[in-house]
């Protein structure tokens, strides 16, 4: 049986303020209700004792208007009570319940002031509230790890607050002990988690959360609120496709948008391909083993900077048609070389084996992509068809690197790619630091 004095007990019923992941005092609309009945409750007993012919020993109260018995009601709530005196005649039930407003209504009064005076000095309301050229982070993702990692490695003691919807996100205790962030759990495209933020004083803001259009509409909404963060608002958009129209269109002036994975994927073609193209004589076949966001991306980058070096692409998943009509649609093939699309699984031998049979893997010296989005499973694949085709350029896709992964990759002749390094490698230093922002 729950006991009257339980503070958890209370909580349930809505008497005192929950506390959220931080320790703030956070207000519920049940709260609020419960606190607007027993405000109207104790001033109805007032007025009700009032007017039913209580009086009190400093003031006549008989024959007066209902509007300043009303008055008199309200000024309970503020030791009112001091000036009328206290109750002296009338009827016994009157008085009593004008002794009974009498205590109550200070009470809620008090507990008022109190519930407000904890809030504002909650331990992360005067953190917030004293920060100054801070860099603001939406979103728990690992893209965001990243970035704090750079941040920390850039300068060690800058200002963070990371902004995470989901209270118990699983790298929320690493951002706070490791990166030493503070954290603010919230929606980053409401306006009472914006006003929070401090931006007016803030650095730069990088939105980093897992849905593009959440970016995007907290973009709008951050730079409505503070114009002068113009320039210094980085959104990440993980769409290949919509990055390229949102490029177009400059649909939010004052922002930079970009996408990870073009970042790791630019460095491949760039360092490793090119080079790996100019060193064949002939325009050579390439098989992209998983057409996601990071192999759409590889694609891109080909038809970018080396378009004339490949002859053939084989894009090789489980949805690869699928896949290819949104390319198509968003990103758009291009003219001057042959295509394939092949729907089936990539961990599957007999789907090498019909590749083989058609293309000749084993004398063509293909380039093999494997860039699906399980990194062991791309290792596997990638070990499987090194010792099967010794003259392919075989290049599985990891996200973090890994010492044992790196020492089978190198003696099968793999090139291993970790995208979380080159990701981290491709942030501009520029944001990490920054000029103050004036506000």
């Amino acid at each position: 049986m729950e006991s009257p004095l339980d503070p958890a007990a209370s909580r349930t019923r809505g008497l005192l303020p929950t506390r959220n992941e931080a320790g703030e005092p956070v207000v519920s609309s049940r709260s609020i209700t419960w606190r607007l009945i027993v405000f109207f409750m104790v001033l109805a007993l007032g007025f009700t004792s009032m007017l039913l012919g209580a009086d009190v020993s400093e003031r006549a109260l008989a024959g007066e208007p209902t509007l300043v018995l009303l008055y008199y009601s309200l000024g309970l709530f503020v030791m009112g009570g001091m000036d009328l005196g206290t109750p002296s005649s009338g009827p016994a039930i009157a008085r009593g319940m004008l002794w009974v407003a009498y205590f109550l209504a200070p009470t809620v009064t008090a507990f008022a002031l109190l519930e407000t005076l904890l809030r504002l000095l909650a331990p992360l309301t005067l953190r917030m509230r004293r920060l100054r050229d801070h860099t603001v982070v939406a979103g728990c993702s690992r893209l965001a790890g990243l970035y704090l990692q750079r941040l920390r490695e850039l300068d060690a003691r800058a200002p963070v607050v990371l902004v995470e919807v989901n209270a118990q996100h699983p790298r929320l205790p690493e951002v706070r002990a490791h990166f030493r962030a503070t954290v603010v759990h919230g929606d980053i495209r409401s306006r009472p988690t914006v006003l929070r933020l401090q931006l007016s004083h803030a650095r730069r803001v990088l939105l980093l959360t897992g849905d593009d259009f959440a970016n995007l509409d907290a973009a709008a909404r951050i730079l409505e609120h503070a114009p002068a963060l113009a320039g210094r608002v980085e959104v990440h958009i993980s769409d290949i496709g919509l990055l390229r129209t949102l490029r177009q269109i400059q649909s939010t002036p004052g922002c930079e948008f970009f996408n990870a994975h073009q970042i790791a994927a630019e460095h491949l073609v760039r360092e490793h391909l090119i080079a790996r193209f100019h060193s064949t004589p002939q325009r050579d076949l390439v098989v992209l083993a998983g057409f996601g966001r990071f192999g759409q991306t590889v694609l891109d980058q080909l038809q970018q900077h080396a378009t004339d070096c490949f002859g053939e692409v084989i894009i090789l998943d489980l949805q690869a048609t699928r896949l290819a009509l949104g390319f198509a649609d968003q990103v758009g093939f291009r003219d001057g070389y042959e295509r394939e699309l092949v729907d089936d699984d990539l961990t599957d031998p007999r789907v090498w084996e019909r590749l083989e049979q058609a293309h000749s893997l084993s004398t063509s010296e293909p380039v093999l992509i494997i860039g699906a989005g399980d990194d062991s499973e791309n290792l596997r694949v990638a070990l499987r068809l090194a010792s099967r085709y010794p003259e392919a350029y075989i290049v599985a896709r990891s996200f973090h690197r890994s010492r044992f992964a790196e020492k089978l990759a190198r003696h099968a002749g793999i090139k291993l790619f970790a995208v979380a390094e080159l990701i981290t490698q491709g942030i501009p230093e520029d944001w990490c630091s920054g000029v103050r922002a004036r506000g």
